[in-house]
């Protein structure tokens, strides 16, 4: 494509160039006939004429010349789009990293487009990754619950069974369901996050309003497990992001937190600000990660060995990408330490403008 835009491109500045040439043959002619006319007493027509053949043929002579500095200028100007062009194919094929070198182009509107391209190849990219992983996580997790479900429907039908017996095989195959259908959304919800889209999203919030709304939804369970839930958000924050998201991330600290805080604990929730900028947190009285796991916990399908397993190991993952989108990181605040303290860190607006603070 880029070869036939050059040779089209080269037959119009030849074209060009032929005209001038030819133009400036007749305006030369026309100034020499002038010139005879006012003074053929000295010269004939042809001697006039004569300096129009020399300059003919000295035209026709760096013609070649002309033409091959056309091509060249043609290919010159015409290099980012052979660039642009090569980077798409390579993206194509299947080589998702390669980018439109812009270093060497000048500030124009080529430049423009190849930058506007290169954001719009990694857009395609992360679509690309996310799908890759989401098909990867799915076919790697719903095997499980899957193969669970077959394999007690098979037992239950094997031989004649009493009611009780049929009713724990369904009992067992409906909790591999729910199992399964949580594990479903969450990894829905991960494919769906997107920053470039849900930045457009964003909308001021106010913290201690999200924070109250997540300890009145783990209250009851929080009783029923015997822990003590403590909310201490305090007012005047407001952060921009999406307020359904934000109480997502803390919905699956909490859930993470009461499946590790033993009857008799305690949860503290809530949102500070620091001199780093806004931290929400959870902090509960449970065994504690190490320093070994603190990074990993966040990994898709992690589990710490020895704890009280989860339900899918998708809850601290989704929610460190919720706190990616808004511009901040999840992390273990205290590695080693007994009970497990959850921070998700927001910076200053200075460094990262995704949110705001105002007094009220």
């Amino acid at each position: 494509m880029s070869m036939r835009l050059q040779q089209r491109a080269f037959i119009y500045q030849a074209i060009l160039l032929v005209a001038f040439v030819i133009l400036q043959l007749l305006v030369f002619s026309v100034i020499e006939y002038r010139d005879w006319r006012d003074n053929h007493h000295e010269e004939t027509l042809a001697e006039n004429l004569e300096e129009v053949v020399d300059v003919t043929a000295m035209n026709l002579l760096l013609l070649p010349l002309m033409f091959a500095l056309v091509w060249w200028f043609s290919r010159r100007i015409l290099e980012p789009v052979r660039r642009i062009a090569d980077t798409a194919a390579q993206i194509g094929g299947g080589h998702f990293d390669e980018r439109i070198d812009t270093r060497r182009m000048p500030d124009d509107d080529m430049r423009h487009m190849a930058e506007t391209l290169n954001a719009a190849f990694a857009h395609y990219t992360s679509a690309v990754h996310r799908l890759r992983r989401f098909s990867g996580d799915a076919s790697h997790q719903i095997r499980t619950p899957i193969a669970a479900m077959r394999a007690t429907g098979e037992v239950a039908v094997s031989r004649p069974r009493n009611a009780e017996d049929y009713r724990a095989a369904i009992g067992d195959m409906l909790a591999e369901l729910e199992r399964l259908s949580f594990m479903v959304e969450q990894l829905l919800q991960l494919s769906r996050l997107d920053a470039g889209t849900l930045r457009e999203r964003f909308v001021p919030f106010e913290a201690d309003v999200v924070i109250r709304q997540s300890a009145q939804i783990y209250a009851p369970l929080c009783e029923d497990a015997g822990i003590t839930l403590e909310c201490q958000a305090e007012p005047g924050v407001v952060v921009l992001g999406i307020e359904a998201l934000a109480r997502e991330l803390l919905n699956n600290l909490l859930d993470n937190a009461i499946r590790h805080t033993p009857r008799g604990g305690a949860i503290r929730l809530g949102v500070c600000r620091s001199a780093e900028g806004i931290r929400f947190y959870v902090h509960d009285s449970g065994e504690g990660i190490s320093a070994e796991f603190a990074e990993t916990v966040f990994e898709r399908f992690s589990q710490i060995p020895g704890s009280r397993q989860g339900r899918a190991g998708l809850g601290l993952a989704l929610a460190a990408d919720i706190a990616a989108v808004h511009g901040g990181t999840l992390v273990v605040a205290n590695p080693g330490c007994q009970g497990a303290r959850f921070e998700w860190r927001l910076p200053m607006p200075a460094n990262a403008p995704v949110f705001l603070i105002v007094e009220k």
